[in-house]
């Protein structure tokens, strides 16, 4: 029989509870912000809308700077959804400057525009061409016929009759009239001279050192010539050469005249001076074709195509190219395409013309490896496993 304090003891002892914890309490959600709708225009525009006036946006500091012009949103205004046409005249605004915001350019950009904008007025107001036959396009005086026969033609082969490519994406071929080429050198002669003279600062062209090296022609009136010279003859080319990188929606042009050497023979460029070390163009695609003079050596060294993250990578054997000038004839390459300027000695004039494509660059804005061209990024995909579609 069991003692009774035992028994007691067990009768005192209370069974285990498991407790639950305490749910916890729940906790606010976020509440989503509400996405701006993006702002977009209508394609043809209500021509019998009244616009409001936009005249006062600079005066009582609406917009910030750089002020676009009234007329900006008096067009704008008319392509606007027609729920907006009724709208308040801040709410229209509003509207319009979201648009605009990924458009206008910062205050130092747009300055810049400014100044040279005045500096082609007055150089244009000022200065009297010695050739006024150059400033518009003649194709027959200008370029060789068997250029004008392959543009014609424009395919592919006629392209390639004339077309020869030494390396991979450098391309050759005959363009220039030996007497286009040398009333072109006349002409910059003649306007160096002009602004020396009217003691008239040149623009630098392409920051190549101070006093400037080169004549930006599209400054002196030239503009109108080289636009059509971009459309209408390297456009067509560079869509079959170069697809990858815009070549068939070229919208731009920086184009100039660049002399080396001097008239004593010495050296273009000495071995301290970096200006022309090797370097990548600011262009999608560049034109370069020697004018002429006497000179020797200058050549181009090209070594290999890269994108920014690898621009200073070292070369392959197979990407070395060297390039001898011959006048007249176009050379014509990818504007990351790597290269420099041999020293040479006499004088020598190249006309270059830097050709964009702004649908490109938006495009690939985004983009932070080109493995299609970047032999570096190509490298990187294939030693991690990708599968690299080329064009």
């Amino acid at each position: 029989m069991r003692s009774p304090s035992k028994r007691r003891h067990r009768q005192k002892t209370k069974p285990r509870r498991f407790l639950m914890p305490p749910e916890p309490e729940p906790q606010p959600q976020p509440v989503p912000k509400r996405r701006l709708p993006v702002p977009r225009l209508r394609h043809f525009p209500d021509k019998g809308h009244l616009t409001e006036d936009y005249s006062d946006l600079v005066d009582a500091s609406e917009i910030p700077p750089p002020y676009p012009p009234k007329w900006i949103f008096e067009r704008m205004e008319r392509h606007l959804p027609p729920a907006l046409l009724r709208a308040p005249r801040g709410e229209k605004l509003e509207y319009m400057q979201r648009i605009l915001a990924g458009h206008v350019p910062s205050p130092e950009d747009f300055a810049r525009m400014e100044s040279c904008i005045q500096y082609r007025k007055r150089i244009c107001s000022s200065y009297k061409p010695l050739h006024p036959q150059l400033y518009k396009m003649d194709p027959r005086a200008f370029f060789l016929p068997s250029f004008l026969r392959a543009i014609r033609g424009n395919t592919i082969e006629s392209f390639f009759d004339i077309i020869e490519e030494p390396t991979p994406k450098v391309y050759t071929f005959p363009m220039l009239r030996p007497a286009f080429c040398k009333m072109l050198m006349n002409e910059v002669e003649n306007f160096q001279n002009w602004a020396r003279r009217e003691k008239q600062e040149i623009n630098d062209p392409d920051s190549l050192g101070e006093p400037a090296r080169g004549t930006t022609i599209s400054d002196i009136g030239m503009k109108g010539m080289l636009d059509d010279l971009m459309k209408q003859f390297i456009s067509p080319i560079s869509k079959v050469l170069f697809p990858e990188v815009g070549g068939g929606c070229l919208d731009s042009q920086n184009s100039f005249v660049v002399p080396y050497g001097g008239d004593e023979g010495e050296l273009s460029f000495n071995e301290d001076d970096n200006c022309m070390g090797m370097h990548v163009d600011d262009s999608d695609i560049t034109l370069n074709v020697c004018l002429g003079k006497q000179f020797t050596g200058g050549e181009i060294y090209f070594v290999g195509r890269r994108c920014r993250n690898h621009v200073n990578s070292g070369p392959k054997h197979e990407e070395t190219f060297i390039y001898s000038h011959v006048v007249g004839q176009a050379l014509l390459y990818h504007g990351r395409h790597r290269h420099y300027v041999c020293p040479s000695y006499g004088l020598r004039h190249n006309m270059i013309m830097r050709c964009k494509s702004s649908l490109f660059n938006e495009v690939t804005k985004c983009k932070i490896d080109f493995p299609d061209w970047c032999i570096e990024c190509l490298r990187e995909h294939t030693a991690s496993g990708w599968n690299i579609l080329k064009p």
